[in-house]
């Protein structure tokens, strides 16, 4: 089933056909396809070729699979907007037929899996950019959680963490309130990590200055700041470097270590592995720096990887005219 293998020709009719064998056997051949393209054995748009040929009804398991690693290939191109743009054409095109099978609305008939797979393309497809999903969470959010048709449990969270992504500044006071309001513990907490997650840098600065209060409470507040993380590594791990004194007061001794180090884990600038080391060394004992190095290594393997698989993946979309 490889082209290291085989060569193109037989790749290429196998990638044709694909729609036509087992279900295993498609997670198999992508499974191995996207850890030989991302190891360097085979190009990294091999995966790319498969999954354009996946038939919208097939098993949730592959539509699970190949949403999943869109959506991590998409995180490649973070700060890139124009080539990511194209990017994110191809994989909407490969994903969207898919969703509109399942659509919104949950139905009687529907398996476990094609619950979660919902689910996870409404998830995906909104982080993708996906005006249409957005603007439809939005919609529904607004309707508010008593609108069982609008906001199902199953869904509530997804929808409401689309609409905190993407917030804007009057979004952002809507949820601060409905977290200073909410009286069941689950949900607040909930609340105060969405408010966290907002991809515009005014609002997680907001966020992060609001962690800082004691509002949140303690637990929350050392969550506010991983959330923020999640979209700005590099904006939570300088924050929390510069408040250490008030950080160090919410977050456990043992867990020092683990915390400020993992706030960059997602950095993609290698400038961040200096800080991370200069931290180190400044702040955490030489016998507990594993988490740092594992950290400081991810970051760099990451983008290496980066500069290696992106230039597979464009010359693919433009062969494929995107």
């Amino acid at each position: 089933y490889y082209r290291t293998l085989y060569g193109a020709e037989q790749f290429a009719a196998i990638s044709k056909g694909f729609a036509t064998l087992s279900t295993m056997d498609q997670l198999g051949i992508m499974n191995d396809t996207w850890a030989l393209g991302m190891g360097g054995l085979r190009s990294a748009s091999d995966y790319l070729d498969l999954a354009k040929n996946v038939p919208a009804d097939a098993d949730p398991a592959i539509w699970s699979d190949i949403a999943g690693s869109l959506s991590g290939l998409d995180g490649y191109y973070d700060g890139d907007a124009k080539r990511q743009a194209k990017f994110r054409k191809f994989a909407l095109s490969v994903l969207r037929p898919a969703f509109a099978r399942i659509g919104w609305n949950a139905k009687a008939d529907d398996s476990a899996p094609v619950q979660l797979l919902r689910t996870q393309l409404i998830g995906t497809l909104a982080g993708l950019d996906d005006e249409a999903v957005i603007a439809e969470a939005r919609r529904r959010f607004a309707a508010g959680p008593d609108d069982a048709n609008a906001m199902p449990p199953a869904l509530r969270n997804t929808i409401t963490g689309i609409v905190a992504y993407n917030a804007d500044a009057a979004t952002w006071d809507k949820l601060h309130a409905m977290a200073k309001a909410e009286k069941t513990p689950l949900i607040k907490d909930s609340l105060y990590s969405m408010l966290s997650i907002a991809k515009d840098k005014a609002l997680a600065q907001r966020a992060l200055e609001l962690a800082l209060t004691d509002e949140p409470g303690a637990t929350n507040s050392a969550g506010m700041i991983g959330a923020v993380s999640g979209s700005h590594p590099d904006m939570a791990f300088d924050f929390a470097v510069a408040h250490r004194e008030q950080v160090d007061k919410l977050v456990d001794s043992t867990s020092r270590a683990r915390f400020y180090p993992g706030l960059a884990s997602g950095a993609a600038d290698v400038a961040m592995v200096a800080k991370i080391k200069a931290f180190a060394e400044a702040h955490i004992a030489a016998t507990s720096r594993r988490d740092a190095e594992t950290v400081m290594s991810g970051i760099e393997t990451r983008i290496k990887l980066r500069a290696q698989r992106k230039p597979q993946v464009d010359a693919w979309l433009k062969k494929q005219g995107y």
